[in-house]
C-alpha cells in the first residue's frame, strides 16, 4: 500500500534528535490553538527545535538543502501520531476477514481490468473508505467468541486494524506482473501452463523480494531521512478518519469530505462528459489540420506543448501534493526537457529519420518502410526465430526517442550506482553495521515490538527460490537454474541504491530493461526465458521495495511489524489465486477478441497490453541485442558510461562551488531520466498541469501559507486522488456494467472521432 529522495545532513554544532522534532508535534497544534493548557515551555521548546535539524540520524546525506529537509521533517511530525498503545488491536479476525475479502475483489477486478482497453485501476481509497465504517459495524454486531484462535470481537475498530486491512487488501489486489508470462503462452505461444506450476509462478516471483527486505531495517526503515513521502498521504488519511478527538483532526476530516465531495463529481467531466477536459491540446484547436500543430500539441500522440488537462487522474499521477520538491525539479527537466527539446531537435534534424515514423513518441516497432513490423512472422512454432524470415523483414525500427530511452534507462541504472555511492556509502555501511542509535520518537515506540525474526526472511526466500528452480526444471520456461538465481542477485544487489532513491524521491528507477538486455544477451533466441527472467529479476526489487513501503507506514502508525510481514505476504498469495482463476476464466471467453483473430464490437476487450509484453519477448528474446543494438543502435550503449559520469561531474561541481546557485547535491541524474522516459509509458498532457500543480503547491503555498501546506496539504492530496479513483470506478461500474448500452451524448467535448480534436474532422 506504501509507494516507493536524497537525506540529509545540518550544518551547526547543536543536536536536536528526531524525538525532540516529534515531541514538537503537539506544540505545532499550540501554535494554531489546539490546546490552551500548554505551558509557556512548550513554545520555546518549539522555537527551538524550529531553529535546528538532526545531524547524526540522517541517512543517508546529500548535501546542504536543509530548508527541504526540515520541512519534510516537520510534515513527518505533523502527520504521523507520536504516541502509541500496543494493546491496540491489529491482526485480528476482522483484519484478516475484511482484508481478505477486498484482495480478492481487488485482484479479480485488476485481473479482468487488465484485459480491457479503458480501465480504471483498483483503488485502495476505494478499500480504506469502504472498510472503516465496516469494521465499525463488525465491532458492534459481532458477538464475543473465538475462531482458529482468533477473538471475533476484540472491542472497539483499531486504527491498526485499518492499516492491516489495506496491507492485505494492496499487497493482493493487484493483476501479478508474472500472469503476463501465462497469458501470452497461451494467447500467442499457444502453449499451456499447468494450474499448479502457473500459480506457483505468480507466488514466487510475487514472494521473493521478502526475503531480501529483512536485511534493510536499518538503512531504508529507521532512519529518519527515509521519508516515504506517499506513505505520509496514507498515514494522514488513517489519522483523519480515526483520530476525531482534536480540532485539527475535526478540519482535516471536514476538509476532506468537502474536497473529496467535491471532486468525486466533478471527475464525471473528463472521466465521462466532457473527456476533452483530459487533454487540452489547444495548439490543435489553432490548425488541427496541420501536421506540425499536431505533432506539438497533442497529448495523447505528440509532444503535449501547451497541452493543460483539468483531470486529476492525470494531473495527479505523478504525485505533484507529496513528492519533496527537490525531486519533482529533476523529474520534470528530465520530462520536458526531452520531450519539448530533445525530440524537437530529433524532428528538426531528421535523427535516424524521425520524420519517416507516424508517431514520434511511439513506442511501436517498424519495419524498412516504416509500417508495424509483424514479429508473428519471424517466429516458428518452437518459439525459435525463422532465420530467412528475419533476413526478408529486418531491420526492425523503433522511433529516434524511443530508442534514446532505451540509452536513457541503461544510463539511469549506472547512474543510480554511482550516486548512491557517491553521496551515500559512509552513511549505508554505518548503518549495516549497526553503528548509529535511532533516537526520534517513531523508533523509541517501535520498541514495544519485536521485530520480524530473521528466520521468517530467509526462510521465505529459500523456500520461494528452491520453488522457482522446481518450477524451471519442471516447467517449459526455457530457463536454466543458473539464470534464475542471477535474477535475484541483480535484485539483491541494486535493492539499496534503488530503495533509498524511491525512500526519498518516491521516483523508482525500474530493472525491466536492464534484465531484458542481460537475459538477452546471455541466452539470445530464448523469449520465454526472457520474460521469466524480467519478471524474477524485476518483480524480486519491486516486492521488496513494497514490503519496506509498508513496513515504514506500519513504523508510522506502530503496528507490530510481525503482523505487517504476514498481511503483506497473505494478501499476495491470496491474490496469486485470485489471478489465475480470472485469468483462465477470461481467456476462455475471450480469446479471439485478445489475440486478435476478432475485434470486439464494443471496444472493450483489445488484449493491448499481453501483446505488448509479448512484443518485448521477441525483440529481447527472440531477436536478442546482439542483432538489435547492431548498426547505428549501438551508440545506445553509451548510456552506461554517460550515467556513471554525470553523478561524478555533479560530485565534482559541488565541491567545487559550495556556495553555487544551483545546489549540484540535489542533481540526481537517475530521477532526470525517469522523466525523461515517462512517454509514452504515459501520455504528454500530464506535463503542462501536473509542473503548475506542483510549483503552487510546493513552491507559492510553501512561501505564503506554510502552514495550511504544513497541516493540510496531504489532506487535500488524498481527498483529490481517492476522489478520481472512486470515480473512475464508478463511472466504469455504471456504464460498461449496469447499463452497457448506455453511452454518454456525444457533443464538442466528447467527440467519437478524438477528444482532444487533433485529429482532422473532430
Amino acid at each position: 500500500m506504501a509507494h516507493v529522495s536524497p537525506g540529509r545532513r545540518s550544518s551547526g554544532s547543536d543536536n536536536v534528535n528526531v524525538y525532540g522534532e516529534a515531541e514538537a508535534y503537539e506544540l505545532f497544534e499550540v501554535e494554531n490553538g489546539e490546546d490552551d493548557a500548554q505551558k509557556p515551555e512548550a513554545r520555546a521548546l518549539l522555537e527551538d527545535v524550529e531553529s535546528k535539524t538532526s545531524l547524526e540520524d540522517q541517512v543517508p546525506s546529500t548535501g546542504p538543502s536543509e530548508v527541504d529537509e526540515f520541512l519534510m521533517d516537520e510534515m513527518v511530525a505533523r502527520t504521523a501520531p507520536n504516541t502509541d498503545d500496543p494493546s491496540l488491536p491489529s491482526l485480528t479476525f476482522r483484519s484478516v476477514l475484511l482484508g481478505a475479502l477486498f484482495c480478492v475483489l481487488g485482484a479479480a477486478a485488476s485481473q479482468v481490468f487488465y484485459f480491457k482497453s479503458n480501465a480504471p485501476s483498483f483503488s485502495i481509497y476505494f478499500v480504506l473508505l469502504t472498510t472503516y465504517p465496516l469494521g465499525h459495524l463488525m465491532a458492534t454486531y459481532i458477538p464475543a467468541g473465538r475462531v482458529c484462535g482468533f477473538e471475533l470481537n476484540p472491542g472497539p475498530f483499531s486504527i491498526k486494524e485499518h492499516v492491516l486491512i489495506g496491507i492485505i487488501a494492496s499487497s493482493g489486489g493487484t493483476s501479478a506482473y508474472a500472469s503476463d508470462i501465462v497469458i501470452i503462452l497461451r494467447l500467442y505461444y499457444h502453449r499451456t501452463m499447468g494450474a499448479i506450476s502457473s500459480i506457483v509462478l505468480l507466488i514466487v516471483t510475487q514472494c521473493t523480494g521478502f526475503g531480501l527486505a529483512g536485511m534493510l531495517q536499518d538503512v531504508l526503515i529507521k532512519p529518519t531521512a527515509m521519508h516515504w513521502p506517499a506513505t505520509l498521504v496514507t498515514v494522514q488519511l488513517f489519522t483523519t478518519l480515526h483520530d476525531t478527538h482534536s480540532r485539527m483532526t475535526q478540519k482535516r476530516l471536514r476538509l476532506f469530505m468537502v474536497v473529496g465531495s467535491a471532486a468525486f463529481i466533478y471527475q464525471f467531466l473528463p472521466s465521462v462528459f466532457f473527456p476533452t477536459l483530459t487533454s487540452i491540446a489547444t495548439l490543435c484547436y489553432i490548425n488541427n489540420q496541420s501536421w506540425l500543430m499536431r505533432t506539438l500539441g497533442s497529448g495523447y500522440n505528440g509532444l503535449g506543448m501547451l497541452n493543460f488537462s483539468l483531470d486529476w487522474s492525470t494531473v495527479g499521477s505523478n504525485g505533484p501534493l507529496f513528492t519533496p520538491w527537490w525531486a519533482q525539479i529533476n523529474y520534470f527537466a528530465g520530462l520536458m526537457g526531452m520531450i519539448w527539446v530533445g525530440v524537437p531537435l530529433l524532428l528538426a534534424t531528421n535523427f535516424w529519420n524521425a520524420r519517416e515514423f507516424p508517431a514520434p513518441t511511439s513506442a511501436g516497432l517498424y519495419n524498412s518502410t516504416y509500417e508495424h513490423f509483424d514479429v508473428l512472422s519471424v517466429l516458428n512454432p518452437d518459439l525459435s526465430l525463422k532465420d530467412e524470415a528475419w533476413e526478408t523483414a529486418k531491420p526492425l525500427l523503433l522511433t529516434p526517442y524511443f530508442a534514446v530511452s532505451y540509452g536513457l534507462n541503461f544510463a539511469a541504472l549506472s547512474a543510480v550506482l554511482v550516486h548512491v555511492y557517491i553521496w551515500h556509502r559512509h552513511d549505508i555501511y554505518r548503518a549495516i553495521m549497526k553503528r548509529h542509535v535511532h533516537e526520534d520518537i517513531h523508533n523509541k515506540l517501535m520498541q514495544a515490538y519485536d521485530t520480524v525474526p530473521n528466520s521468517w526472511y530467509i526462510g521465505t526466500l529459500v523456500i520461494n527460490i528452491c520453488a522457482g528452480i522446481i518450477l524451471v526444471k519442471t516447467a517449459d520456461l526455457q530457463t536454466p537454474v543458473w539464470l534464475l538465481l542471477l535474477a535475484v542477485a541483480i535484485a539483491a544487489v541494486f535493492l539499496v541504491p534503488i530503495g533509498c532513491i524511491t525512500a526519498i524521491s518516491n521516483t523508482t528507477p525500474g530493472l525491466n530493461v536492464l534484465t531484458e538486455w542481460i537475459a538477452g544477451m546471455l541466452l539470445p533466441g530464448r523469449p520465454v526465458a526472457n520474460v521469466t527472467f524480467k519478471c524474477m529479476g524485476y518483480m524480486t526489487m519491486v516486492q521488496a521495495l513494497n514490503l519496506l513501503g509498508d513496513f515504514k507506514l506500519g513504523h508510522y502508525m506502530h503496528v507490530n511489524p510481525k503482523h505487517v510481514f504476514i498481511a503483506q505476504t497473505l494478501g499476495s498469495i491470496v491474490g496469486c489465486f485470485v489471478n489465475y482463476a480470472v485469468l483462465d476464466q477470461v481467456i476462455d471467453a475471450k480469446r479471439p477478441y485478445l489475440d486478435g483473430s476478432l475485434i470486439d464490437p464494443t471496444g472493450q476487450w483489445d488484449g493491448r497490453k499481453p501483446f505488448i509484453f509479448m512484443n518485448a519477448s521477441v525483440i529481447w528474446g527472440l531477436i536478442a541485442p546482439s542483432r538489435f543494438f547492431s548498426g547505428k543502435y549501438k551508440l545506445l550503449y553509451l548510456g552506461f558510461p554517460l550515467g556513471a559520469a554525470i553523478p561524478v561531474a555533479c560530485w565534482y561541481l559541488h565541491k567545487r562551488y559550495p556556495r553555487s546557485r544551483i545546489d549540484f547535491s540535489r542533481v540526481n541524474f537517475a530521477i532526470i531520466c525517469e522523466g525523461a522516459t515517462t512517454v509514452p509509458q504515459s501520455p504528454a498532457n500530464v506535463i503542462t498541469t501536473s509542473f503548475i500543480v506542483a510549483y503552487a503547491a510546493n513552491v507559492l503555498l510553501v512561501k505564503r501559507y506554510p502552514e495550511f501546506f504544513k497541516n493540510f496539504i496531504y489532506v487535500v492530496s488524498s481527498a483529490l486522488d481517492a476522489a478520481a479513483s472512486l470515480n473512475a470506478l464508478a463511472a466504469y461500474a455504471f456504464f460498461s456494467i449496469l447499463f452497457q448500452g448506455l453511452s454518454p451524448p456525444q457533443w464538442w467535448g466528447s467527440s467519437s472521432i478524438d477528444s482532444e480534436h487533433c485529429i482532422p474532422g473532430s
